[in-house]
């Protein structure tokens, strides 16, 4: 039995390292593994004290990663810090009473951190000020300190703006300097016998290597080819790390690597079979063309139920198989499913009554988006992952390819009679259309003119028409921020007449309208509707549906004459999180009636619905519930306040399923797709000519060590690592439940005073005091400053060992009283505010209008401020606001470090670019630029290693814009962008690099090296201490220096105005 090995730390005999979340203990004179922590949350980052009697750890007993430290012979864990921010690691013991840990707390960004220190008595922590540092190893002649230094495998061989970097200082002189540099990423500095080991994969594998204190005297001490070394952790003697799933220790006397001996023996809980809920994984829902029952698919798992009563059925296999996109064929007793049983995705056809396996087609599909059965014939339509539309004759096992779409998704649904098929297919990179294929004859014709971006095509159930969403509105808003029009809303649905006979439904003629509807149902009855098309001019037959434009999304369905589509409301987008992959139920289900020509309203607050044309019933999703209706029969708000699962309802009862997991099956199925899905969606199919299939055998072994949901995601990181591209992420999943007891923020940093007993405030972060999230300690009436001191929260006295986050622990968002003694008073003032569950808001405003009041300060109110902390709606957001301000100035500095990326750079960049070119004056209303909102003058650029993604992009375009001076550190070099849409079974979200970024100048060179500066200024660890920002003075200086050329800002010659007088 073996488990999968981890963070590795060693004191003389005694290793420790964590396994499924744990701490276990193994010496290297007894291979015996013994556990030593049953936590209910992860361990990362052990590290033995010097003198091997305790040991320090990250943990998340209460949520948040916290310190907490234990005896090296067992028993109860302390949780030593109350900081309520991350922490990444346990960067070194200081003695044997001090931890240094590493994190981001009281920073601007969560990407900075910097070294902290706690005390084995707990009490306060306390900044050590390093600047952006993650790992510190010293002796009594020098201290060297990791920049970046975190963990290279999971971006193998890069080569960026963040790779680690080790920085040294001696004990004569305190000024650090860059140790070595090497062209690769580093980690892990320790020190044994005044030589310097470190992690690093310039030679392209990461192995240990060590040089002197000059940089001097590199050396490779292991020679790993498989699996990176990572975690390296030294007691002084010895190193320990781990590669794969196994442990080694490197000798350095010996200078020789062997693995560590375990015998490991485990009850595995985290893999034993678990049940869980099918609504919360549900992927599918059909009904069979009776809808009485309903075939669905949770967690990849296939079953068949009565929609409201008898038993449920699964299919398939029961464990190890992900099934996808299931459907009943025309029999009504049989089933065609997507599986990936062979490891490829295959359609395979199971009997309903007998769960058996009838036959698996051996049709290439690549990877099904969607599968539409034709209503009259197994003849199923499939678009799949390479916008492809497929046909697929059930009964002949034959495929055809109809069509591709080079830049859109494809959408497609049948005609009532199976004769057509229609479809969304792009015309240009910019525009899509609707076509629509012709079975018989097997030919496509476009059916919509090509205006900007039609989709959602769908025939009515009597053949007549052909309903279609499209984005052809072009009814601007003026927007109420700055001098633009947007196009809000622009969607409405749309129909084509498909025979050209056919009148206008909204000319009304009652008696022929009353005929016709009398025609269609007894065609209807004899069930032997055959449409007929016209294509000839149809493009010339499309009519609006008279209807207020609006956010239509992917939703339609037409049914007797009524057009249904899913109504989204107007939001702002810096709420949304850009992985998260279900809608929100706020969506509202209208219809349009083509009979009395109304529009009304179906349902509210739903996420999505589909039409069964064939039986006339609608599956309505929300976050909460999913309901079969019959389109014949009218809601009421009876029905849908109805609590019980029951036809009258409509509302389906899905814990009726046994959803039972086999987690260690379920984790080798993920992985196998999450390799397939690197193959599939990469954005070069050779995958830059890394051997995938190599790398799949390498990771794939290691699958049965796993033991816990965080090991597996760790694996699932290397594997993808090795593509050695930029956006490979893993994130989400099914965890085990832990306890979430978050910390309420107060919004300031304050120190414990001896004499008065209590906590004096240092800093109160301002933030917006006008927001909704303002700092507590700014209410109104509050009255409270720096140098006031805080004594009782909620009547509890405070102490050196009782901060006041001890007491704020599960109080976020909650009211709490607090006793204040205000400077140079005796009196207890006590005060009621409300907590915060972040303050990281405040922080960055803080930063930001430091940064701002300081340029206007040095400038003498000539130059403004900007910073754009991501390309998304937020870095949009905060652009706005400083920028229309800003550009009153002369000249302009405009700050991207630490930008996250986004997709808005192109947007900005537009708007720094304008140039101005005069001025428009009136009498009473004073002088504004023409073009407005433009920069008036000089401008530089300062950016740093953590700008990446669109904030690369940003950087270089920048430069080959020739706005100004690009000042700072070379960028984070990552440009191959991300459409997270593919979520494995458990709800864990992979993302695939589909997106290579080319510029004119270096070709693909910006990803996985960055974006270089024209002024390279680095930050160091004394000027963070001391305060000094070089980057931000340095973009002053420059923009200063530029404005000393009177012509570098255009100004307004007012004095020869028009004479308009009359002649005499």
């Amino acid at each position: 039995m073996k488990g999968y090995y981890r963070f590795p730390t060693i004191n003389k005999k005694q290793i420790f390292f964590v396994s499924e979340d744990n701490l276990w203990k193994v010496t290297t004179e007894n291979s015996y593994a013994t556990r030593i922590t049953a936590n209910i949350s992860q361990i990362t980052s052990p590290l033995i004290s010097p003198d091997g009697k305790q040991i320090a750890y990250v943990g998340r007993e209460d949520g948040n990663t916290e310190v907490y430290v234990m005896p090296t012979k067992g028993g109860v864990s302390k949780r030593l810090t109350y900081d309520g921010f991350f922490i990444s690691k346990i960067a070194s013991w200081d003695g044997n009473d001090k931890i240094i840990y590493t994190s981001d707390a009281k920073q601007p960004f969560s990407r900075i951190s910097d070294l902290r220190e706690i005390s084995i008595n707990g009490g306060e922590s306390k900044p050590l000020n390093f600047g952006i540092c993650s790992n510190i190893s010293k002796n009594d002649r020098f201290t060297v300190i990791g920049r970046n230094t975190q963990d290279p495998a999971r971006w193998k061989r890069y080569k960026g703006g963040t790779a680690g970097e080790l920085w040294i200082s001696s004990s004569t002189n305190k000024k650090f300097k860059k140790l070595i540099k090497l062209n690769g990423n580093m980690a892990c500095p320790m020190i044994i016998k005044n030589k310097i080991f470190f992690v690093s994969d310039h030679d392209g594998i990461g192995n240990i290597y060590s040089c002197n204190s000059l940089g001097k005297n590199l050396k490779q001490h292991t020679f790993h080819k498989e699996y990176y070394t990572r975690n390296a952790s030294t007691d002084g003697t010895n190193i320990v790390y781990h590669a794969g799933a196994d442990l080694y220790i490197f000798n350095e006397k010996d200078n020789s690597s062997s693995k560590v001996k375990i015998d490991y023996n485990s009850g595995f809980v985290n893999k034993m079979r678990k049940y869980t809920s099918a609504f919360h994984y549900l992927e599918h829902l059909d009904i069979d063309k009776n809808a009485n029952n309903c075939n669905l698919i949770t967690r990849g798992k296939n079953f068949t139920m009565g929609n409201w009563d008898g038993p449920v059925i699964q299919h398939g296999k029961l464990q190890g198989v992900r099934y996808r996109h299931s459907l009943f064929l025309t029999n009504n007793k049989s089933i065609l499913t997507a599986s990936d049983e062979s490891g490829e995705e295959k359609l395979e056809i199971y009997n309903i009554d007998t769960s058996r396996k009838i036959k698996t087609l051996k049709a290439k599909i690549g990877r099904p988006i969607s599968l539409k059965k034709s209503p009259v014939s197994d003849i199923v339509a499939i678009v799949n992952h390479k916008h492809e539309l497929l046909l697929i004759d059930v009964k002949k096992d034959t495929v055809e390819k109809i069509d591709r779409s080079t830049n859109h998704v494809m959408q497609c649904n049948w005609s009532p009679d199976g004769n057509f098929i229609c479809y969304t297919c792009s015309k240009t990179n910019r525009v899509s259309i609707i076509k629509v294929y012709d079975i018989k004859n097997s030919k496509s014709f476009q059916v919509t003119d090509a205006i900007n971006s039609d989709f959602s095509p769908v025939f009515d159930n009597n053949g007549k028409y052909l309903a279609f969403t499209s984005k052809r509105t072009f009814n601007p808003v003026y927007d109420s921020l700055q001098f633009d029009l947007n196009f809000t809303r622009s969607e409405k649905p749309y129909i084509i007449s498909l025979t050209k006979d056919l009148k206008s439904p909204f000319i009304k003629n009652p008696e022929s309208e009353e005929k016709s509807q009398k025609k269609d149902d007894k065609k209807n009855k004899k069930d032997s509707l055959k449409v007929k098309i016209d294509f000839n001019e149809i493009e010339n037959r499309i009519m609006q549906i008279p209807v207020k434009e609006s956010i239509l999304g992917s939703s339609l369905g037409f049914y007797n004459n009524k057009i249904y589509y899913l109504d989204w409301p107007v939001e702002g987008s810096r709420e949304d999180g850009w992985y998260d992959l279900g809608e929100p139920s706020k969506g509202t289900i209208k219809y349009y009636d083509l009979t009395s020509l109304e529009e009304k309203v179906y349902m509210n607050n739903v996420s999505g619905f589909y039409i069964d044309n064939r039986n006339g019933h609608i599956i309505t999703i929300s976050n909460k519930e999913v309901r079969i209706l019959d389109l014949k029969t009218p809601i009421s708000k009876e029905m849908l306040s109805k609590p019980k699962c029951e036809k009258s309802s409509g509302r389906i009862d899905f814990n009726r399923i046994g959803l039972s997991i086999d987690i260690n099956q379920e984790w080798h199925q993920m992985f196998k797709e999450a390799w397939r899905l690197q193959r599939d969606y990469f954005w070069v199919s050779d995958m830059s000519k890394i051997n995938w299939k190599k790398v799949h055998d390498r990771y794939y072994k290691l699958v049965d060590r796993v033991g816990s949901r965080s090991e597996f995601s760790d694996l699932v990181w290397e594997m993808q690592g090795e593509l050695g591209t930029s956006h490979c992420y893993e994130f989400g999943g099914d965890y085990s439940p832990g306890r979430y007891y978050n910390i309420g923020m107060l919004g300031c940093s304050f120190k414990y005073n001896k004499k008065l007993k209590g906590y004096t405030i240092e800093h109160i972060s301002k933030g917006d005091v006008w927001s909704h999230g303002q700092s507590p300690l700014y209410s109104a009436g509050l009255n409270i400053k720096s140098g006031d001191t805080l004594k009782e929260i909620n009547n509890v006295k405070l102490s050196d060992k009782v901060t006041p986050n001890h007491l704020l622990v599960n109080n976020t968002n909650k009211f709490i009283q607090i006793s204040i003694q205000k400077k140079n008073r005796k009196k207890i003032e006590k005060h009621t505010i409300k907590t915060l569950s972040n303050e990281s808001h405040l922080l960055y405003r803080d930063w930001v209008e430091k940064n701002r009041n300081y340029v206007h300060k040095k400038s003498k109110n000539k130059i403004g401020y900007v910073h754009i902390p991501d390309m998304g709606a937020d870095g949009f957001a905060e652009f706005h606001r400083y920028f229309l301000a800003e550009i009153a100035y002369d000249g302009l500095i405009v700050d991207v470090r630490f930008n996250g990326g986004g997709h808005v750079s192109q947007i900005l960049l537009s708007k720094l670019a304008k140039k101005r070119l005069g001025f428009d004056m009136t009498r009473w209303m004073g002088v504004e630029p023409y073009p407005s909102e433009s920069p008036g003058g000089p401008m530089a650029a300062i950016t740093n290693e953590y700008a990446g993604s669109d904030g690369d992009i940003f950087s270089h375009s920048w430069k080959m814009m020739n706005l100004g001076k690009l000042i700072g550190k070379r960028t984070w070099g990552g440009v191959i962008g991300i459409w997270p849409r593919n979520s494995l079974v458990d709800g864990t979200v992979t993302s695939q690099p589909e997106f290579s970024f080319w510029f004119k100048d270096v070709g693909w060179n910006v990803e996985n090296y960055g974006t270089d500066v024209d002024i390279e200024v680095h930050i160091t660890p004394e000027d963070h201490r001391n305060g000094v920002d070089t980057q931000l003075d340095k973009a002053l200086e420059v923009v200063k220096d530029e404005l000393k050329n009177k012509k570098s800002v255009l100004k307004p010659d007012f004095k020869n105005k028009p004479n308009l007088k009359l002649p005499n």
